[in-house]
């Protein structure tokens, strides 16, 4: 493999799906304004509340799919190790170095294929290939030979 580091990014429907979610907050948020307005009722500190903690609810998910959409990558693989930003579970490991890496497995569920990088402690990190704008079969190219890479495993 080259020392050339790739970088994959996240799939652009996961930003899609966040901006059309922040039109929904913004949409509940006019709603609401328009009902307190138009009914004398619903003029109550209450519902103002509510229509604040609608329109930070909409600037927080439409930050979150811009940035998905511009933002930084979901998994950089590099010579040295690799950077995973696919899964958020706790106990996944971000980052480590190839050297530290004892297996890539791939598991196919009803959620899609996702790969586990085993380390040699006993930590895993689980790369979700769904998320990831990549065929599943490229990325288990690359993770396999990176890690053979390391580990001084060449083709025969």
């Amino acid at each position: 493999m080259p020392d050339v580091p790739v970088s994959y990014r996240l799939r652009p429907a996961l930003g899609v799906r966040m901006l059309g979610m922040a039109c929904v907050w913004l949409a509940l948020a006019v709603v609401l304004e328009v009902l307190r307005r138009g009914v004398s009722a619903l003029d109550a500190p209450v519902v103002v509340a509510f229509e604040w903690i609608f329109l930070a609810v909409f600037v927080i998910a439409a930050g979150w799919g811009l940035w998905t959409l511009l933002g930084r990558s979901g998994l950089v693989l590099s010579g040295d190790g690799f950077r995973n930003r696919t899964n958020w579970a706790r106990e996944s490991v971000r980052s480590a170095r190839w050297t530290d890496v004892a297996d890539v497995r791939r598991a196919d569920g009803s959620a899609g294929t996702v790969f586990v990088v085993a380390l040699a402690d006993g930590r895993r990190s689980l790369v979700v290939s769904r998320l990831l704008d990549v065929p599943v079969a490229t990325l288990e190219e690359q993770l396999q030979g990176h890690l053979n890479t390391a580990h001084g495993y060449r083709p025969l």
